[in-house]
């Protein structure tokens, strides 16, 4: 199926989030992102989904629907264009919308039967039974609608486009919040489509669109670590009306279900704030919306002016967008969907490249010193060269921040520490490294940090020569369950044995303890280049050339590298313990990580709660 969602600049967060949790349960789904905004001043290339803007849907009145309509009519008002632009591009398809405040949270198999069996248009009723005591009742959803139009799936066939061109010629100028007169957006039009489309399907499982309006006949509940509703199992959650920066409500809409008397929307909604803080939430949420958020009637019932998020303090650093990938095939495939932005980044990696072959400087932001600094570029370990012959840089190990010294990888790897773990700044940190500036930048915020070196195999782990620890990965000291966080950055293919490495590494850390590192990535191998084999006699066997990295612990000789490592390090890291192991890829002109692709690899040890009945899975 082909996934879209619509949004503004400042729920770009909300929108990640929702494809992230699509693609999880739905891996070889395409997923789109309409953008109801100006993008000035967005990275787009960085993002890991095609942006459809809206100027490319072909719209003829679009200019004056900018106008007139407010922010919640605008994006509505896009809906159809969106389903027509989406069946031109994939023929004969079904395409599902989804509302960007929406958590998928497994996968949807029914509407994936419903389309097997011969539907073209599925809705899902915002009631299925009699609700009159509750506060959203029965006599609301004639007002509102009798469906919930943040989910709707079509499919791409004759009769369904004329229905979708007839909904798209009403919206160009009804798409209105006037429910005096019957008009409420996209939706009250909806109530046409069983009458307009035959094989229309209307979808009462109670695991679908579960929202404020319908709780009143939804009971949740955790059982086996899965979300439950009337007993069927959540395929997803509409978080309509959350106030992400306020804990204690769910919806706005509705006063009647919180987190007090349904203390399972407190561990939904915890869940979801983390989710939609480590998407950029704040960031993108800081941008201010390019045109009128009342619209010409000059309010805003929906999302009116007095609540909405958009007040909040201005978020000037950047968000890193990340594509998780567990596979090499699961990598090629998302690249292939999102071929547009790929090209887009070579293209401005081209254009920041001078025509004279001689170090230079750019200017981005540093997640290190949170400000906007100098980065220094030069031509060393560069291989390749553009048609003209440029040099094109090494990207990954330069793009040194002037002010702090670290290079692109570094960067974007602490980067992702902090937006992806959430670690407090009393957690436990071992690196692999000690005697570098890195450790020291480190030290400055996670006291709690501890470093080594390898200095010789004359020592064992654990001595201490001239103030340094002396530390064999594949041998380590310290007693089982030690950290909550190793860290790792070009180390490990200087390692002889990986694989008691990783099990080591498993071994020292914390229940629910991370592992995040990088090393040189093979992206398109399966399994590691192997370029040396250390024998059990002590020689090393060179498969390949040799070749050796810095060392701080030995500058002139430098460290001997083992291996470049290929796809089957997820494999050898779950083999040695870990979970939620995934290749972390990112690119981002704004923070000036260039090189696209250019990789993290993380995993988790699993914890006490893995295995709790009570450990929600999302």
């Amino acid at each position: 199926m082909i996934f879209f969602t619509i949004c503004s600049r400042n729920f770009l967060g909300y929108a990640q989030t929702l494809l992230a949790s699509v693609k999880e349960h739905h891996p070889d789904a395409t997923l789109y992102a309409v953008l109801c905004d100006d993008d000035g001043d967005l990275d787009i290339p960085s993002l890991n989904f095609p942006l459809v803007r809206m100027h490319d849907l072909g719209i003829p009145n679009i200019e004056d629907m900018k106008e007139k309509y407010n922010i919640t009519e605008l994006n509505t008002s896009l809906k159809p264009f969106a389903f027509l632009y989406l069946f031109d591009r994939h023929p004969d398809e079904a395409v599902v919308y989804l509302d960007p405040d929406i958590l998928a949270v497994d996968r949807f198999y029914e509407i994936e039967n419903l389309f097997e069996t011969g539907a073209d248009c599925i809705l899902t009723p915002h009631i299925t039974e009699s609700a009159e005591f509750a506060e959203m009742n029965d006599r609301s959803f004639l007002r509102y609608g009798i469906y919930n139009l943040g989910f709707c799936a079509l499919r791409d066939v004759p009769a369904v486009r004329r229905v979708v061109a007839w909904w798209g010629r009403r919206l160009e100028r009804e798409c209105i919040i006037d429910l005096e007169n019957g008009i409420f957006v996209d939706q009250k039009w909806a109530d046409y489509f069983p009458a307009f489309i035959e094989n229309t399907k209307i979808l009462r499982h109670p695991g679908y669109n579960i929202a404020y309006w319908n709780l009143a006949q939804r009971r949740l509940s955790l059982k086996n670590g899965r979300w439950l509703v009337n007993g069927e199992p959540v395929r997803f959650i509409h978080f309509s009306g959350n106030r992400i920066d306020d804990p204690d409500t769910f919806s706005r809409h509705c006063g009647q279900f919180n987190l007090k008397n349904t203390p399972e929307l407190g561990i939904l909604l915890s869940l979801y704030r983390r989710k939609l803080h480590s998407n950029g939430h704040p960031y993108y949420n800081s941008k201010g919306f390019a045109f009128s958020w009342m619209g010409a009637s000059g309010k805003n019932e929906h999302t009116p002016e007095s609540i909405r998020d958009s007040r909040q303090e201005k978020v000037t650093q950047p968000h890193l967008p990340i594509l998780r990938s567990r596979s090499l095939a699961e990598f090629r495939a998302d690249r292939d969907k999102n071929r547009a932005n790929i090209e887009l980044r070579r293209q401005v990696e081209l254009a920041a490249v001078p025509t004279e072959n001689q170090p230079f400087t750019l200017k981005g932001f540093c997640f290190v010193c949170g400000a906007e600094r100098v980065f220094q570029v030069s031509q060393m370990y560069s291989s390749s060269t553009t048609l003209d012959g440029r040099i094109i840089p090494n990207w990954r190990e330069h793009l040194n921040c002037r002010s702090c010294g670290t290079v692109n990888r570094t960067r974007a790897s602490l980067h992702i520490l902090d937006q992806e773990f959430g670690l407090k700044s009393e957690s436990r940190f071992y690196i692999t490294e000690q005697i570098t500036p890195l450790f020291l930048l480190l030290k400055e915020k996670w006291p709690n940090i501890m470093g080594s070196e390898y200095i010789s195999d004359k020592y064992k782990s654990g001595d201490v020569i001239d103030g340094i620890l002396h530390q064999d990965v594949q041998d380590l000291s310290f007693s089982d369950e030690s950290f909550d966080c190793i860290l790792s950055f070009d180390v490990l293919e200087h390692v002889p044995d990986e694989k008691k490495a990783f099990r080591e590494l498993a071994r020292c850390l914390a229940p629910g303890g991370r592992l995040l590192f990088t090393v040189p990535f093979s992206y398109n191998r399966e399994d590691h280049l192997v370029r040396a084999i250390l024998r059990e006699n002590g020689t090393v066997e060179h498969v390949l050339e040799p070749e050796y990295h810095g060392n701080p612990v030995d500058p002139e000789g430098g460290a001997l590298c083992f291996r470049h490592f290929g796809w089957s390090i997820v494999d050898d890291l779950r083999r040695a313990g870990f979970v939620d192991v995934e290749v972390l890829s990112y690119w981002s002109e704004a923070l000036l990580h260039f090189g696209d692709p250019q990789f993290v690899i993380t995993a988790r040890r699993p914890g006490d709660l893995d295995a709790s009945a009570d450990q929600p899975t999302l």
